[in-house]
């Protein structure tokens, strides 16, 4: 950790790093002209940065140049049982390596603190109509992943800076969000925006905190957990400037497919995207989450919110301590990270979408982009001939009905959405088909509690 740039944070006994200070004496000015992501890297750089290579680094963030890869030093590894598994196996070996040479093994250790989530191994083999569903599929987990699950549950005694959430939690993207993510660190003295790789996807899910987070490979997760700063050339950093707000019904899924059909047609490769405007602060915390998870299926990096008060909003409604919940807004606008303060940042390409254009919609079966319009079904029509005989699954029939994906279960209206639909669906004496499959995998037990305490 550096020392220059170092002071007190206004109102607390925490310190923090101006990265203001080190970008104006580069370029008086240019930090008010820095987007969401490059401020937060360049508090990054100014932080941990050999200051040999700084004054480099910040320029390429301050004149938009992709000349010279600077260094990212995550705050956190975030890894499914998958992925995660395969990195401490790494560790493990080492260890026995090193204790084969006659050194101490135990110090072989993550240098940045690791959550490891257990939630890609679950199989759906009794249907969720099935008594005791979640019970039975418990025990076929454990059964059939008892090696894996016996050497998980050692490595979070053997290991330091190691974290375990085991199997039955939830999803690792609304664990993230809900519970992990503090948004703003405090550690050794300093205050310091979170961010993290994650061996997933769809990692860019607690982007809608605000806090930069990207999905990578087993190797270089592996490679952040031993301390190693994750190189990297200045991404293309695009504004989008939602407009309008949503229409009454629209759920997050309908604009998030609008969204995807839109920014695929915008070719946002590898770009690093930062929602703004009237439609993305009218947004909630869940819905910006929506939007950030679908993050792949936009071809994109990351999908940015900056902080404001739904975000303050959110982490006290999901249990964060109050000084920290006050230490996040402190922090945010002492840094420029404060909603407000982006007002003055410039990008190299905007793009508008009007949330008020968004309509009910479908899309599929394969594809998020291949999107039409609930209006347009009759239009469209039915292709080729459709019967039914008594008694028997008609071809093309529907066999899995699934509420599964981190997507739609981190968020609370939609949620809400189907559980009302399903229970007014009963009242009427409406039920599956005896063909169909159904399961629901709440993305956290605070899911599963508020549709039980819904009724």
């Amino acid at each position: 950790m550096n020392s220059q740039y170092r002071k007190n944070l206004p109102g607390t006994q925490l310190d923090y790093f101006d990265a203001r200070e080190a970008v104006d004496a580069i370029e008086p000015g240019a930090y008010a002209k820095l987007p969401y992501t490059s401020r937060v890297h360049a508090e990054n750089l100014v932080r941990r940065c050999d200051p040999a290579l700084l004054p480099d680094a910040l320029k390429q963030l301050i004149y938009r140049k992709r000349d010279l890869d600077f260094p990212w030093f995550p705050a956190r590894v975030v890894c499914h049982d998958i992925l995660g598994q395969t990195a401490l196996v790494d560790l493990a070996g080492l260890r026995d390596a090193i204790a084969e040479k006659g050194g101490d093994p135990a110090k072989v250790n993550p240098v940045v603190p690791t959550q490891l989530i257990v939630d890609h191994s679950l199989a759906v083999e009794h249907a969720g109509f099935e008594k005791d569903a979640f019970e039975k599929n418990r025990a076929i987990e454990d059964r059939r992943n008892d090696d894996r699950f016996h050497f998980i549950n050692w490595t979070k005694k053997a290991f330091k800076n190691v974290d375990v959430i085991p199997p039955g939690n939830g999803i690792m993207h609304q664990i993230n969000l809900e519970r992990m993510s503090p948004v703003i660190h405090a550690k050794d003295g300093v205050a310091f925006p979170d961010t993290l790789v994650g061996t997933d996807s769809h990692t860019p899910h607690v982007d809608a905190l605000g806090v930069i987070a990207i999905g990578v490979g087993g190797l270089e997760a592996e490679s952040v957990m031993l301390g190693r700063a994750s190189w990297m050339r200045l991404p293309d950093i695009i504004g989008v400037e939602l407009t309008g707000k949503a229409q009454p019904g629209i759920m997050a899924t309908d604009i998030v497919l609008a969204l995807t059909e839109f920014l695929r047609k915008e070719k946002v490769v590898s770009s690093y995207l930062e929602f703004f405007g009237e439609g993305a602060d009218s947004l909630s915390l869940g819905d910006r989450a929506t939007i950030s998870n679908m993050t792949p299926e936009y071809g994109a990096t990351a999908a940015m919110f900056s902080i404001d008060q739904q975000t303050l909003d959110y982490l006290t409604l999901t249990g964060r301590e109050s000084a920290q919940v006050k230490l996040v807004e402190t922090y945010a606008k002492a840094a420029g990270l404060w909603s407000e303060s982006l007002k003055t940042a410039e990008y190299e390409r905007v793009l508008r979408f009007d949330l008020s254009s968004v309509g009910r919609t479908m899309a599929g079966p394969s594809n998020p982009h291949a999107r039409l319009s609930t209006s347009d079904l009759a239009a469209k029509g039915i292709a080729g001939k459709y019967e039914i005989e008594e008694g028997k699954m008609p071809d093309g029939a529907v066999i899995i009905a699934a509420i599964t994906s981190c997507t739609n279960t981190s968020n609370p209206r939609n949620v809400i959405a189907a559980g009302l639909l399903a229970r007014n669906a009963n009242k009427l004496g409406l039920s599956r088909k005896p063909w169909v499959k159904t399961s629901l995998a709440p993305g956290s037990k605070a899911v599963q509690l508020y549709l039980e305490e819904g009724g």
